[in-house]
C-alpha cells in the first residue's frame, strides 16, 4: 500500500508555495521567497521519495469537483455513488479484456469480482475518494492486472479529452465497443452534474477540467457503437494462438476477414488447431462472431470482428 493521501496532501503543499514562492518574488520579499524555497525543495524531495515506494499494485485517487462538491467538506452522495459504480465498471472491463483475449460485447463479466475496487480513505484537495484492490496491502515486484487496467483507464480519459482532434480519431479504433460504452456512462455522468475530475495514480496524475469533461462527452455524444451478433461458417486461413487473432473467409464471400477471439475461445483449443491434433487450419467451421461498428464523428467506420465461439463443420457439400 502506498502514500496516496500524503503524495496528495504534498502536493497541495508544493502548490501552495510555488504560489507564495511568486507572491514573494513580485513583491520583492527576498528572504520569503528563501524560505518558501527551501520548504518547497524538502517537499518535492518528500514526493520523490514516496513514489520510488511505489508497490505496483492498483491504488488511485479520485476527485470530484464542479457542482456536486462545496469545497472538500461535502460531495452530493447519489453523484459520487454513480460516478464510483461507473469507473468500477471501466476498470472491470479493462480488466476482463485483459484476459487471455477480447472482452465479448454481451453477458457476464469474467473475472468481474477480482476487480473489484475498496474504498479505503476520503481523499482531499476538491472531494473525493481512495480505492485499492483486496490486497493492496501487499507489494508486488511488476505491476498487478488491476492496477494495469487503473492504469489504462485513466489513459483513455486522457484520449476522450484531448484536444486533438485527429489523434482522437485513431485512438478510438482500438477501443473495445463494451469498453467504449462504459466510458460514455461515467462521462455522461460527470457531464450531466457538471462535475470536473483529478485521478491520481502513485507515479501520475491527471486533472480534467469542466472543458475537457465537455469535449469528452461531445466525442462521445457523436460516436455511434452497434454490435451486431452473427453465425458463419466457413474456412479459418488463419490462426495466432499467442496473439489469439484469425483470418476467416466466410462461405460464398470472397473477402476474408481478420479479427480476435474473446477470452470464451480457449486458448488450449487454438492450440490445438495450430498443432493439428485433430483439427486442422484450413477445416470449415461454424463461427460466433460478434461485429463492433464504430462511427467517428468525423463520419469514417472502424468495423471489429471477435470470435465468441467457435466449432468444427462439416466438409463444405457433405
Amino acid at each position: 500500500m502506498s502514500d496516496l493521501l500524503r503524495i496528495a496532501d504534498l502536493e497541495n503543499q508544493k502548490a501552495e508555495l510555488e504560489a507564495l514562492m511568486n507572491e514573494a518574488e513580485t513583491d520583492g520579499d527576498v528572504v520569503g521567497r528563501l524560505n518558501f524555497s527551501t520548504r518547497l525543495e524538502v517537499v518535492t524531495t518528500e514526493i520523490s521519495a514516496l513514489r520510488e515506494r511505489d508497490p505496483q499494485v492498483a491504488e488511485v485517487s479520485i476527485l470530484f469537483d464542479g457542482a456536486p462538491v462545496d469545497g472538500s467538506r461535502t460531495i452530493d452522495a447519489r453523484f459520487a455513488a454513480q460516478a464510483l459504480a461507473y469507473f468500477q465498471g471501466i476498470v472491470t472491463r479493462l480488466f476482463a479484456s485483459n484476459l487471455r483475449g477480447e472482452l465479448a460485447q454481451r453477458g457476464k463479466i469474467k473475472g468481474a469480482e477480482l476487480a473489484a475496487l475498496n474504498i479505503r480513505g476520503v481523499a482531499t484537495g476538491s472531494f473525493g475518494f481512495v480505492l485499492e484492490e483486496k490486497n493492496a496491502c501487499q507489494t508486488s515486484a511488476v505491476k498487478t492486472p488491476i492496477r494495469e487496467s487503473l492504469e489504462q483507464a485513466t489513459a483513455l480519459f486522457e484520449e476522450f479529452t484531448q484536444e486533438n482532434e485527429d489523434e482522437f480519431l485513431i485512438d478510438v479504433d482500438d477501443i473495445n465497443p463494451r469498453v467504449f460504452a462504459a466510458l460514455a456512462k461515467f462521462f455522461r455522468h460527470l457531464d450531466k452534474n457538471d462535475a470536473a475530475l483529478k485521478a491520481n495514480l502513485p507515479d501520475r496524475q491527471y486533472s480534467f477540467d469542466r472543458a475537457d469533461i465537455e469535449r469528452a462527452f461531445r466525442r462521445i455524444s457523436e460516436t455511434n457503437v452497434k454490435i451486431e451478433p452473427v453465425i458463419w461458417t466457413g474456412t479459418l486461413v488463419g490462426l495466432s494462438p499467442i496473439k489469439r487473432t484469425f483470418d476467416f473467409k466466410r462461405d460464398g464471400a470472397e473477402e476474408i476477414i481478420s479479427g480476435k477471439f474473446s477470452h470464451q475461445v480457449s486458448q488450449d483449443y487454438l492450440e490445438r488447431i495450430e498443432k493439428k491434433e485433430g483439427i486442422t487450419l484450413g477445416d470449415r467451421f461454424r463461427a460466433k462472431i460478434e461485429v463492433g461498428t464504430i462511427r467517428k464523428p468525423d463520419g469514417t467506420i472502424t468495423v471489429s470482428y471477435t470470435v465468441t465461439d467457435l466449432e468444427q463443420a462439416p466438409p463444405q457439400g457433405s
